[in-house]
């Protein structure tokens, strides 16, 4: 008996091997069979099942224990902080605010551990907490960005990357159903970043079915485009078109010739022509500008057509792709090439540098 570990209880009219507190650890690996046989052994392997023979390391059943005895203690101090700080704002607060304001409770470091990871498992954070999380966040991040900046770059960089990942989720989504230009629009239209990815330059949106030109007196026959956006650095105007994923790209021109699509080609024609009027109507609609068109220019505005999918076959590929390549001021792309490109962008974001492996040792409370 003697030669037990410390942990373990040693009289056998206390039970003899794990005490109460520790009844987790039992209890949890008989959940593996009806009968189980537990083998402490010495190493620092990690544990394996096997023929039901559980095997555990000595040192790594000693880390486990004081882990969850830590965890024990750390609970016994905060709901006694806990009730103290309860009972101060309840019966003294209540009655005297001004010499007794209100205490804030503290969140200690392994509070927000047990609250996000326990084992490298993420928590389950019910929906009605979330704001409360994120307004935790949001009421700290002045002094997290002072003492810990690293911190809430992470932060910032996951949030980014998990609600990019949202956004190419619900575009694959709507690429498999049978939606309507108008659908597009609004979806490009609360998902306007997406529409950055058409440009080989940082954009920005400016507004969804922007004026061009073309008013008469009477305040009819004014022509519209479906975006109006503008480069961030020279602020130099684009414009973009969109149709439905399933619109027709070619069209049969000889019986082993593919050509552009009466769909395709009058989409470049109507965009071409909204940029010609944009163009030399410019000078007026900035002098009756409220605002919208700040910071934008002519230089040199770029038109975008997005429409249809890649044709699936490389002999129709050819022609798609020497057709478009020739084009004059305006670029032709298709949903599924803007979907490529966020979903690179993700993986870009998501790439980590080759690093050395963890020892299989490493206990998972300890990642």
């Amino acid at each position: 008996m003697e030669s037990l570990p410390d942990w373990l209880e040693r009289n056998p009219l206390n039970g003899l091997g794990f005490t109460s507190q520790d009844r987790f650890i039992p209890t949890t690996i008989a959940g593996l069979a009806r009968r189980v046989v537990v083998i402490i052994g010495g190493g620092d392997a990690p544990p394996s099942f096997e023929d039901d023979l559980y095997v555990i390391t000595e040192l790594y059943l000693k880390q486990l224990v004081r882990s969850m005895r830590s965890i024990s203690s750390r609970h016994q101090r905060q709901a006694r902080t806990q009730k103290q700080l309860f009972a101060h704002n309840a019966l003294l607060t209540s009655v005297d605010r001004e010499n007794f304001p209100p205490r804030k409770p503290k969140v200690s470091a392994e509070m927000i551990f047990e609250m996000v990871k326990i084992g490298r498992v993420s928590a389950d954070i019910p929906k009605a907490a979330r704001r409360n999380v994120i307004n935790l966040v949001a009421d700290n991040a002045q002094a997290i960005a002072k003492d810990s900046p690293e911190t809430l770059y992470e932060l910032v960089s996951r949030i980014e990357t998990a609600t990019l990942q949202e956004m190419i989720s619900k575009y694959e989504e709507k690429l498999g159903q049978d939606l309507n230009e108008t659908k597009w629009q609004s979806f490009f239209e609360a998902n306007t970043f997406i529409l950055s990815m058409a440009f080989a330059v940082p954009t920005i949106f400016v507004r969804a079915t922007p004026y061009v030109h073309g008013k008469r007196v009477t305040g009819h026959g004014g022509k519209y485009s479906d975006f109006l956006m503008r480069g961030q650095g020279t602020g130099n105007v684009a414009l973009i078109e969109i149709k439905a994923p399933g619109t027709k790209l070619l069209t049969p021109y000889r019986s082993e010739q593919q050509g552009p699509s009466p769909e395709l080609t009058g989409a470049i024609t109507q965009v071409l022509g909204q940029r010609r009027r944009l163009i030399t109507g410019w000078a007026n609609l900035k002098l009756d500008d409220d605002g919208t068109l700040k910071d934008t220019e002519v230089y040199s505005p770029q038109a975008v057509v997005l429409i249809g999918t890649l044709p699936a076959s490389k002999l129709d590929r050819e022609p798609f792709e020497t057709f478009r390549q020739v084009l004059k001021d305006i670029t032709v792309l298709t949903f599924d090439e803007l979907l490529a490109r966020l979903k690179y962008l993700h993986d870009a974001l998501t790439a980590t540098p080759i690093a050395k492996a963890p020892s299989d040792s490493a206990p998972p409370w300890q990642s």
